[in-house]
């Protein structure tokens, strides 16, 4: 499996120049002032103030930090993808291990959720649809799925990702085709929802990375889980 890792330039900034190389020839600054030519106390130019051109610089390296903690991510799932392919002879198997790892992080990734969101109970699938697409996926993914397909009873819908960011990066070879790629999804949705006492059937209806123009979950409420009481109570 080949996973593409994007390319970052480095550069070196030299300062100063003109015969002498990367010299710079500096005047001895006055007595009793800094390096800069300015006595103690006195402020430089800018200094102590946030101005537009601050802010907009510190807001640059928020994204630019947010892009390099998404891209580091998409690159060390497609290493556990890589390796999962390695250790199991078929693709079955490397989908079961990735939605058993999925269960896994849902069982635990919920009380994280609960906390951070303050999402109380939800009443019913719908309510519960709307709180996986548009903040559960939005905050530990940054992005927005579509909710559509509704089933006529109301117990079954898709989610349409236009933008899988787990796939960034990564293109399928042919001896994979029975790969589903993103399958730990599938398990994260099903452990973190069975936390909360609904058991749901979820899976992969289209792929990007197998030619399809989305990526589509399909997501089916089976029942409701029954808190195990002891045998007397209610």
């Amino acid at each position: 499996m080949r996973v593409a890792r994007p390319r970052c330039t480095l550069g070196m900034v030299v300062r100063g120049g003109g015969r002498g190389g990367a010299c710079e020839s500096r005047r001895a600054p006055r007595h009793g002032a800094g390096r800069d030519g300015r006595r103690p106390g006195q402020a430089g130019p800018g200094r102590g103030r946030s101005g537009p051109g601050r802010m907009s610089r510190q807001a640059g390296r928020s994204t630019e930090s947010k892009k390099m903690n998404s891209e580091l991510f998409t690159l060390t799932y497609g290493a556990l993808v890589t390796q999962l392919c390695k250790d199991y002879e078929n693709d079955e198997d490397v989908n079961k291990q990735l939605d058993k790892m999925g269960y896994n992080i849902g069982v635990r990734l919920i009380e994280d959720f609960l906390a951070r969101s303050n999402v109380g109970r939800c009443h019913d699938f719908r309510e519960t649809a709307d709180v996986i697409a548009k903040i559960a996926f939005k905050m530990y993914l940054g992005i927005t799925p579509s909710i559509t397909n509704w089933s006529p009873g109301g117990d079954e819908f898709s989610l349409i990702l236009e933008n899988n960011p787990l796939v960034d990066f990564v293109e399928l070879p042919d001896n994979h085709s029975s790969l589903i790629y993103s399958n730990l999804l599938c398990g994260v949705l099903r452990g973190a929802l069975e936390m909360v006492q609904m058991a749901v059937d979820v899976k992969f209806i289209q792929d990007t990375l197998k030619g399809d123009s989305v990526t589509e979950i399909r997501m089916k409420f089976i029942r409701r889980i029954e808190d195990n009481l002891p045998a007397g109570e209610e």
